[in-house]
């Protein structure tokens, strides 16, 4: 599963790069963000468990998957409020690119406040085969 985190690489650079150029400022905790990318691509290489939960393995790499699927959070909302923080204190256009961004900020922190939720063990047993991953 770490190549989830690395193939969002790219996306992250993209996203830093374009909203500065469409709020006219300098990003945000700009060498934050860079630290934050790089947290992210050395914590998704303990990730890779944290879809099979209830296939049986032990607790304790249950445990070690589960503060690894809590951790990448961190970073990654480092990176989430440098973005914001540069919308707010802004003037942002918004073309085209803009409203991309706006909606993949949208879907991003959507996406990663379930996945959040699914690093906790008991929650993921019960939610796993069901319509809540789709």
């Amino acid at each position: 599963h770490p190549e989830v985190y690395i193939i969002f690489l790219p996306g992250a650079g993209i996203v830093t790069t374009l909203i500065p150029v469409f709020c006219q400022r300098p990003l945000v905790g700009y060498r934050w963000v860079v630290l934050g990318v790089v947290t992210t691509g050395f914590i998704s290489f303990g990730l890779w468990v944290h879809h099979m939960f209830t296939v049986g393995i032990p607790q304790l790499a249950q445990a070690f998957f589960s503060a690894a699927s809590m951790l990448v959070a961190v970073p990654t909302g480092v990176q989430i409020f440098a973005w914001l923080a540069t919308l707010w204190l802004g003037r942002p256009v918004y073309k085209v690119p803009m409203l991309w961004l706006v909606g993949f900020l949208l879907v991003f922190v959507a996406g990663g406040l379930t996945g959040v939720m699914l690093a906790l063990v008991p929650f993921d047993w019960q939610v796993h085969d069901t319509h809540f991953f789709v």
